[in-house]
């Protein structure tokens, strides 16, 4: 499906669904001008998505010769059919700190360092190997080693006249970036804000404070002046600012809600706080919740656990066989 979605200058939405995956979609945007055009993000490595998007890059007859591809991030859902565009001579594109990171680490290296610091806090052994044996993302990301043009925090992307300017947003991962039009005052915002639902903000090998970094990062794009935001997933909302305020207030009742388990129940782990606190997915209790979507929600306890210890407002005790939190009032 390919969308007008702004007129001025013309940028269209290809809208990629994605079966059986809680954001439903994914948003791919193809920003066009009579000399260049850009393809923001590509969807995954998936025969589905490959046939979607190239359905659509054919109807906007794009000129791949003046084309370039900008990756917002390192997850499989943007980066998957990287290579379909590499091995048409299209340049990548890609923030300096993201590129960076991907480059001394890979999935594999993610998931297993996740998967240890887990076991430590209390995750299940056996949900581990589930989850690594169903995470069907997993089979969807492109082989490593492709060709990047990285670029710097604040640099402008080659779009002739048109300034399109990169900024990091890290949090929802280490590098996130995103891009800005400054004369439209026109924002795509990756995965860093979306409306319809919450990002994730999970811990990564070698970065342990995502969450404080997604804070500031929300903190910073509200000072930019935004007309109209284009979000990675589901749909657009009117307000952006006020998204970034109700996003502020999630986190901080998110913090509020984990230290008051830990202060309820001394001792606790990560794992045990995570069946405790509330979750948005569709009623089920924690014991019914699909084996990948409890390690999501482990992540994201743990980067809020995190939060709390690095600000002094909970304490982590080491000293036995699984990581246990206190509060000392």
């Amino acid at each position: 499906m390919v969308e007008l979605v702004w007129n001025n200058p013309k940028i269209h939405r290809i809208q990629i669904e994605l079966p059986r995956n809680p954001l439903k979609n994914l948003n791919i945007y193809v920003l066009q001008t009579p000399e260049r055009s850009l393809v923001i993000d590509t969807g995954f490595n998936d025969p589905a998505c490959h046939e979607v998007l190239w359905a659509g890059l054919e109807e906007l007859k794009l000129n791949l010769s003046s084309t370039a591809l900008f990756l917002t991030h390192f997850h499989a859902d943007h980066i998957g059919l990287v290579w379909d565009f590499v091995e048409r001579g299209v340049p990548v594109y890609m923030g300096k700190r993201e590129y960076e990171y991907t480059k001394t680490i890979n999935a594999e290296d993610i998931v297993g360092g996740m998967n240890e610091a887990f076991s430590q806090e209390g995750f299940p052994g056996g949900l581990q190997l589930r989850h690594l044996g169903e995470s069907k993302g997993r089979l969807e990301i492109p082989r490593t080693g492709f060709p990047v043009n990285v670029i710097e925090d604040g640099e402008d992307l080659p779009m002739g006249d048109l300034k399109v300017r990169t900024i990091c947003t890290p949090g929802h991962t280490p590098g996130h970036t995103v891009l800005y039009l400054p004369e439209q005052q026109l924002l795509f915002t990756g995965d860093h804000i979306l409306f319809d639902i919450t990002p994730n903000i999970s811990i990564w090998p070698s970065v342990p404070h995502s969450l404080a970094d997604y804070l500031e990062s929300l903190k910073m794009v509200r000072k930019i002046p935004v007309r109209q935001s284009f979000p990675a997933h589901r749909e657009a909302g009117e307000d952006i600012y006020q998204r970034i305020d109700q996003l502020l207030e999630h986190h901080r009742c998110r913090l509020d809600e984990i230290r008051q388990t830990v202060i309820d129940h001394p001792g606790i782990t990560a794992y045990e706080t995570a069946g405790l606190i509330h979750w948005s997915l569709r009623g089920l209790s924690w014991e019914m919740f699909p084996y990948n979507q409890r390690w999501f929600a482990m992540a994201e306890t743990l980067a809020h656990l995190y939060y709390l210890v690095d600000a002094g407002r909970i304490v982590r005790d080491e000293s036995g066989e699984f990581v246990r939190y206190y509060c000392w009032q």
